[in-house]
């Protein structure tokens, strides 16, 4: 486990999941592969904070390895599970999980990707964007989709802003900002890159990268300048 911020960790293991500690409980956001539910329930033990602390688990899409310990969380915590209306389907079990974007020009990581455990479906609690649903006060939600068709990203407004960018963009570690080799160059996807550009944080923090802990903000401005 990593500390991000003041109350915000990185718990990692092959994907990132993030806990984000406050006043009124703890969010989730992501819960990393399925059966690995126990590194999550730990890093909560590690800051004095047990599964039912935590009120809300947000997703940032349907792809196994950042919800496939969704189920076993919700079972075990009071937490309430919020993501997009579009990746809510694959979520709750009701369609396939589409592959990711990079699958159209690679076929064989479709074979690679079929060796992942398959996480247990579950019922999304809150879906983002309709009228009634609330995120916990300091959290917005940003639509970025591309790598998914509902894929959501989440400012948290603490320590200049925080960024939780999902698979929307990867960061290299020098600090500069990539597509990802799991995604392609296609109008949504540049489109969602250029809406977290024109948005104030200071740190990003990543499905499959280390975080920008300062400036990440102008990190992605200076990827999206140069998108055609």
């Amino acid at each position: 486990m990593g500390r991000i911020a003041n109350g915000v960790h990185q718990v990692s293991r092959g994907v990132n999941a993030f806990i984000i500690d406050g006043d009124d409980g703890v969010v989730l956001i992501d819960t990393g592969l399925p059966r690995q539910q126990g590194i999550v329930i730990d890093a909560l033990t590690g800051i004095g904070r047990a599964t039912t602390d935590v009120v809300a688990i947000l997703i940032t899409h349907g792809h196994v390895d950042h919800v496939g310990g969704a189920a076993a969380l919700v079972e075990a915590s009071s937490g309430k599970l919020y993501a997009a209306r579009a990746d809510t389907p694959m979520i709750e079990g009701r369609v396939p999980k589409p592959p990711p974007p990079v699958m159209e020009d690679i076929p064989f990581i479709g074979r690679i990707m079929s060796l992942l455990p398959s996480g247990a479906p579950v019922r999304v609690d809150h879906v983002i964007g309709d009228p009634d649903t609330r995120l916990p006060a300091d959290i917005r939600a940003v639509p970025t989709p591309g790598h998914t068709p509902g894929h959501t990203s989440y400012l948290l407004d603490r320590s200049d802003g925080i960024l939780f960018v999902g698979d929307a963009a990867v960061a290299t570690r020098s600090g500069q900002i990539r597509r990802g080799w799991m995604n392609r160059a296609t109008p949504v996807f540049d489109d969602s890159v250029r809406t977290m550009a024109q948005l104030d944080f200071a740190v990003a923090c990543f499905g499959h990268a280390h975080p920008i802990t300062a400036g990440a903000a102008g990190a992605f401005r200076a990827f999206a300048a140069d998108l055609p």
